[in-house]
């Protein structure tokens, strides 16, 4: 049994890796991939320009520092100046709070348009519909990785800059916030190939992703108004990390690693099953 399963798991792995390389390709090959990373290096630009070098110079300053400790010490956010930059502590905060929206946007697109195209069907028949789901998964990763290892150059180049060099607790920072973006954005990109294996259209899959995520909050925070003692059901949404990961800094960070990595596998679970059960 174990042995005629082997064959069949390899290769699922190869198509998994077929479909992640092509959209890895399609980031660096076509004129769309090209677009969308010319928009990230101005997005990225404008936010380097206009919010992390000023919010840094800002930070630097021992009057601001003192400031911060005295009104916000409480909360735990003096690890805040613990980072060996100031660009990386304003970069960290910046990521962990825009890209799991803008992920929602980005990935998707991950199956809608080869359901609309009928390409799906096509794929269908030369692999299993599983795969299909982890590679486009996959492929998604892939390039949300791509796109934070560019932003996290520019930034480490702006704060290099700023200290007279690049330093190795430089260099391992952006280690801990590039593995730590990566862990945030799986339930997203896992949630995104839920919704875009139930729809034909990327628009209407980022709608019902932003309606649901914003409804199941109400309807728990309702819940949890009349029975308080379930307010730990919050702590189990896609994001609720963020703010737990926000006072953090090192790899002290991966302790909340383990829900994302949970809320990643029942989604992709859930993916493959509506792409099983659905018509193509």
């Amino acid at each position: 049994m174990a042995v005629s399963a082997m064959p069949h798991l390899k290769q699922t792995l190869q198509h998994c890796g077929l479909y992640a390389g092509f959209e890895l390709r399609r980031l660096w090959l076509t004129r769309r991939g090209l677009m969308t990373l010319a928009a990230t290096t101005v997005i990225w630009f404008f936010l380097l320009r206009y919010a992390i070098a000023p919010a840094a110079d800002v930070i630097a300053s021992d009057g601001f520092q003192q400031l911060f400790r005295d009104m916000f010490g409480s909360f735990g956010l003096n690890q805040l100046f613990a980072w060996p930059a100031p660009e990386l502590a304003i970069y960290w905060i910046l990521s962990l709070l825009l890209l799991p929206l803008l992920c929602l946007f980005f990935t998707a697109n991950q199956l809608c348009s080869d359901a609309e195209r009928g390409t799906l069907r096509l794929l269908a028949l030369r692999s299993s519909r599983l795969s299909i789901v982890l590679g486009r998964f996959a492929g998604q990763m892939l390039v949300q990785g791509c796109l934070i290892l560019l932003s996290l150059a520019a930034t480490l180049s702006l704060a290099a800059w700023r200290e007279g060099g690049l330093t190795l607790p430089m260099l391992h920072a952006a280690a801990v916030i590039a593995v730590n973006l990566l862990l945030v954005l799986l339930p997203f990109t896992a949630l995104m190939s839920c919704f875009s294996a139930m729809v034909r259209s990327s628009r209407l899959a980022v709608s019902l992703a932003i309606v649901s995520l914003g409804l199941m909050f109400a309807l728990l925070s309702w819940f949890i108004f009349y029975f308080p003692d379930f307010l730990f059901l919050l702590g189990y949404l896609p994001g609720t990390q963020v703010i737990q990961l926000l006072p953090l800094q090192g790899w002290q960070t991966l302790q909340h690693a383990l829900l994302p990595l949970l809320q990643t596998l029942v989604l992709l679970s859930a993916a493959s099953l509506l792409l099983t059960r659905k018509a193509l």
